[in-house]
This record gives structure tokens, C-alpha cells and sequence, in this order.
């Protein structure tokens, strides 16, 4: 148990919460694990608060982008896991990982955007053409969409 999580629990026992100040004095990495022991003990709400002060600490860090992306998929934030997955994705350039990819796709499939969903999955083949999860869910994705396009029959007058 990390002394974040320590002060968290024990500020919420009295029915506060920690200042973005008092959590300033922690760093991205450790502000990630207390969200994921916050999780893993149903903490939701406090996992929550720590999530909107690590972004507002650190809205570059690849560790908040990640664990507040999860939090919001948890959450079936939909809008806001997209949001934090693609930051990460612009954050990490070309090293985002397939792991960040897949996540961002099945962020879109759960908004029932499969065009969209096509789209990065067409981005991340590009970036990691031999992973064979992403090239699976692209084929998956190139099927759904390419069954949802209408077929119009050309009309013959006679």
C-alpha cells in the first residue's frame, strides 16, 4: 500500500479528499499504482478523483493517459476512454503499442463506430503490420463494415 493511498483512504474516512497540491508531491508512476490499488479495492470514486489530479498534474504522461483510459473503459466511458487513448496514441507517435491500438479500437466498437474503428485499425497495421490481433480484428472490422454498406441494384426500364 503506497503513502497515496494511505492519505487517500484516510482524507475519505473523514470525508475529504486530497488537494491537487498535496498530490503534486507524488510522481506520475506513483500516482498509476495508487489508481490501480484504488480499482482493485472498489475504490471507484477515489480512483476517479486521483485520475482528474494526475491529468491535471501531468497531461503528458503516458502512465495517466494509460490508467485514466482504463478507468474510463471500466466505467464504460466510452467518449472519454477514446478521448485519453488517442492523447496517448499522439503522446507515444510511433512507438504506441498494439496494446494501445487494440484498446482504442474496441473503445470505437463500443461506441458503434465500426467506420472509425476501421480507420485505426487501419493505422495500427500500418504501424505493426506482423501483429496478428490487430490484423485479425481489421479483417473482423473490413467484413462488419463492408456489410453495412447498402447495395443498390442499377435500374433497367425497358
Amino acid at each position: 500500500m503506497t503513502s497515496l493511498y494511505q492519505a487517500m483512504l484516510s482524507q475519505a474516512v473523514s470525508g475529504q479528499m486530497l488537494s491537487v497540491r498535496d498530490v503534486s508531491q507524488f510522481t506520475a508512476a506513483e500516482i498509476r499504482q495508487t489508481m490501480a490499488d484504488l480499482v482493485a479495492a472498489n475504490r471507484i470514486d477515489l480512483a476517479n478523483a486521483l485520475a482528474a489530479a494526475g491529468q491535471s498534474l501531468y497531461p503528458e504522461s503516458e502512465d495517466i493517459l494509460a490508467i485514466s483510459a482504463l478507468l474510463a473503459e471500466i466505467q464504460q466511458d466510452w467518449t472519454g476512454a477514446e478521448e485519453l487513448l488517442r492523447k496517448l496514441v499522439d503522446s507515444q507517435g510511433a512507438a504506441a503499442t498494439p496494446f494501445t491500438w487494440r484498446h482504442l479500437i474496441r473503445v470505437l466498437r463500443c461506441q458503434c463506430e465500426p467506420g472509425k474503428a476501421l480507420q485505426v485499425a487501419q493505422q495500427a497495421m500500418l504501424a505493426h503490420p506482423s501483429d496478428m490481433t490487430l490484423s485479425d480484428e481489421f479483417l473482423a472490422l473490413q467484413e462488419l463494415v463492408s456489410e453495412q454498406v447498402p447495395v443498390t441494384a442499377s435500374v433497367q426500364t425497358h
